[in-house]
C-alpha cells in the first residue's frame, strides 16, 4: 500500500524532529530514571496531519536501534509504551477527522495515508511487544471503510495478530460500530485466522451482521464444516482443562488465557450455529452442555433450543438460579417466547442487583470468573447522582473459592455495579454506601495540598483541629495535607495511640476519620470523608 507524499511545511518537519529527538533522548536515559510510569513525551500537535512525519521517523529510528529497543525494560519500555499509544491515537484522529478538515478527494488521500503509516509502524514494532497501541493501530487502518486499507488490516489480523486479544477485539469493534466497509474486503479472508483471539471476535462481528443488519447469506457460512470441527476440538480441548489444568501448564495465568480464548470462541460459535439452523451442530452442541463452565452451558442450550430442541429450554431455566447467567437467560427465554416458564423472583430489584454484579466480576479487568457465592448485606433505597428519583441500592457479600484460597468482600449493585479492592467488610454499612456514593462522585476541584506547601498564616487556621486531636490522645500529630472535596476542606495527619499504633487521620472539624496507616490509608479516609459529604448534599446523612 503505497501513496504519494503530501508536501509538509518546514515547521511540521521541525516538530516531528522533535519528537523523535524527546523519544531518543528518553530511551537513552531510562536507566537513570527509577519511575516506570513517566509523563507524556510530546506535546499534541496543533493538527493532527504532522503525525504522518512522525511515524515515518519513528519507523526509521526502529530499524537503527533494534537492539536498544529489544534489551528495553523498566521506564525505558514504559516511554516506549506512551510514544507509541501516543502516535496511534494520533493516527486514528487524523484519520476520524480528514473527511471535515479536506475536501472528499483529499481526505481520503490523508486516511488512505495514515493507514499506511499505521501499517508500517504495526509491522515495524509488533515484536517489541507494545501496550495500548496495537489496536489502535489497527483502528485506523479500518475506520475509514476503504477498500486498500481494510484488506491490509485484515491480512495483518490473520498472519501477524496481536499477541493481547484487547487489541483484536478493539480493531474489530470499530467494524462492528460502522457499515462503511465492504463486507468481501474482510469475508471470508479473517475466517482464516486460526488464533481464537482474532477467529472469536470476528465471528462476533459475522454474527452482528446478520442480526443487525440483515446480511444473507451468513459470512461464515462456507466455513460450517470446519468450524464445527473447531468446535468440537475446542469442546474437548476445554473439557480436559477442568479436569487436570496442569497438563496444560503450571502458570495460572497461561491456565486463565487458554480457559478465555476457548471460551470466547465456543460462545461466538453456539450464536453461528444457533443463526444457521443446520442440526448438523446438534451433536456437537450437546458435547458442550457437559462442561462446567455456565456461560457455556448457557449459550450451547440457547442454539439447541433455537434448533427445535425443546429440553434445552429446562436448561436455560435451571440456569435462572445463577447470578452470572440469569441476564442472559432471562433475555434468551423472553426471545423464545417461554416467559411462562420463569419464576418471578427472578425478575425482582435483587436478583437484577445480584446479577449485575456478578456480570461485573466477570470482566476480564477485575476477577475473570463469576464469583461462588452472592448474599444480601443490605439494601436501601437512596438518593443517587444522576439518577431521577430514589433509587433501589444493594451491599452484596462475594465469595470465591474455599478452604485457604477464599476471598470475600462486599460489593455495590443498583445504579451501577461495583466492587473496590479495600476491605469494605472492616466498615459500617452506613460507611459502605457513603464510601461507593463518594467513588461514583467527579468533583473537579478536587485536590491534596502538601502541607509543606501551605503558607504559615493558612497552617495556623487548622490550630484548632490539632488541637482536638490532642485533646482525644493522639501522639507524634504530624500534618501531611490539606484536602478539598464538595466544597469543603480538610487535615489529613499521621500520628500514633498509647496502644504505639501509627494512624492516619482526617479532621474537617466536624468529625475525625482514622484508620490504621498502610498502603491504601488516604484512599480509605479520603472515601469515608467524600461520602460523608456527598450524603449530606443529598440530605440522606
Amino acid at each position: 500500500m503505497e501513496f504519494n507524499t503530501i508536501d509538509f511545511s518546514p515547521e511540521h518537519r521541525l516538530w516531528a524532529l522533535e519528537c523523535r529527538a524527546r523519544l531518543e533522548y528518553a530511551l537513552d536515559t531510562a536507566k537513570l530514571d527509577s519511575d516506570p510510569t513517566p509523563g507524556p513525551i510530546w506535546q499534541t500537535p496543533d493538527e493532527w496531519l504532522p503525525c504522518l512525519l512522525l511515524a515515518e521517523g519513528l519507523c526509521d529510528l526502529e530499524k537503527s536501534e533494534q537492539a536498544l529497543l529489544k534489551d528495553l525494560q523498566g521506564p525505558g519500555k514504559a516511554a516506549l509504551n506512551e510514544a507509541l499509544s501516543t502516535l496511534a491515537n494520533w493516527l486514528f484522529q487524523l484519520v476520524r477527522t480528514a473527511p471535515a478538515s479536506f475536501d472528499d478527494q483529499a481526505a481520503r488521500l490523508v486516511q488512505l495515508l495514515a493507514a499506511q503509516r499505521a501499517c508500517e509502524t504495526y509491522n515495524a514494532f509488533r515484536k517489541y511487544q507494545p501496550q495500548k497501541c496495537l489496536g489502535l493501530l489497527l483502528e485506523s487502518m479500518l475506520l475509514s471503510g476503504q477498500s486498500p486499507s481494510v484488506r491490509v488490516a485484515v491480512d495483518l489480523l490473520v498472519d501477524a495478530p496481536p499477541t493481547d486479544w484487547k487489541d483484536s477485539a478493539q480493531a474489530l469493534g470499530v467494524l462492528m460500530q460502522s457499515t462503511n466497509w465492504k463486507l468481501a474486503d474482510v469475508f471470508p479472508r479473517l475466517l482464516d485466522s486460526n488464533q481464537p483471539s482474532v477467529l472469536a471476535p470476528a465471528l462476533d462481528l459475522a454474527n452482528n451482521m446478520v442480526r443487525k443488519h440483515g446480511v444473507s447469506p451468513h459470512p461464515a457460512a462456507e466455513r460450517f464444516d470446519s468450524l464445527l470441527t473447531v468446535f468440537g476440538a475446542v469442546t474437548l480441548q476445554l473439557q480436559s482443562l477442568e479436569e487436570n489444568p496442569r497438563q496444560f501448564s503450571d502458570n495460572v495465568q497461561v491456565i486463565q488465557q487458554i480457559l478465555f480464548d476457548a471460551v470466547s470462541l465456543l460462545v461466538a460459535l453456539c450464536d453461528f450455529f444457533a443463526q444457521m439452523g443446520d442440526p448438523r451442530s446438534i451433536g456437537k452442541l450437546n458435547q458442550a452442555l457437559v462442561l462446567k463452565h455456565r456461560r457455556l452451558k448457557l449459550e450451547s442450550a440457547y442454539a439447541l433450543a433455537k434448533l427445535g430442541e425443546s429440553r434445552a429450554i429446562d436448561l436455560i431455566v435451571e440456569l435462572l438460579q445463577d447470578d452470572s447467567s440469569r441476564a442472559r437467560a432471562l433475555a434468551y427465554l423472553h426471545e423464545l417466547s417461554a416467559d411462562d416458564r420463569i419464576d418471578p423472583q427472578w425478575t425482582s430489584s435483587l436478583a437484577k442487583a445480584k446479577s449485575d454484579l456478578a456480570i461485573w466480576l466477570s470482566q476480564p479487568e477485575q476477577f475473570a470468573i463469576p464469583p461462588s457465592r452472592i448474599a444480601l448485606v443490605e439494601q436501601r433505597t437512596l438518593q443517587w447522582p444522576g439518577f431521577d428519583g430514589p433509587q433501589e441500592c444493594f451491599l452484596l457479600q462475594f465469595d470465591y473459592g474455599t478452604g485457604d484460597g477464599h476471598y470475600s468482600n462486599v460489593g455495590f449493585s443498583g445504579p451501577f455495579p461495583s466492587a473496590m479492592s479495600l476491605d469494605m467488610k472492616s466498615f459500617s454499612n452506613d460507611t459502605v454506601f457513603a464510601m461507593y456514593l463518594a467513588n461514583d462522585i467527579e468533583d473537579s476541584d478536587e485536590s491534596r495540598i502538601a502541607w509543606d506547601s501551605l503558607p504559615e498564616p493558612h497552617k495556623d487556621s487548622f490550630e484548632p483541629m490539632l488541637r482536638e486531636l490532642e485533646e482525644k490522645g493522639f501522639l507524634e500529630i504530624k500534618p501531611l495535607a490539606q484536602l478539598n472535596c464538595l466544597g469543603a476542606q480538610a487535615l489529613l495527619c499521621q500520628a500514633t495511640s498509647d496502644e504505639g499504633n501509627t494512624w492516619g487521620i482526617l479532621s474537617d472539624g466536624d468529625s475525625i476519620i482514622r484508620c490504621i496507616s498502610g498502603p491504601q490509608t488516604f484512599e480509605t479516609l479520603f472515601l469515608q470523608w467524600k461520602g460523608k459529604l456527598a450524603l449530606e448534599i443529598l440530605g440522606e446523612a
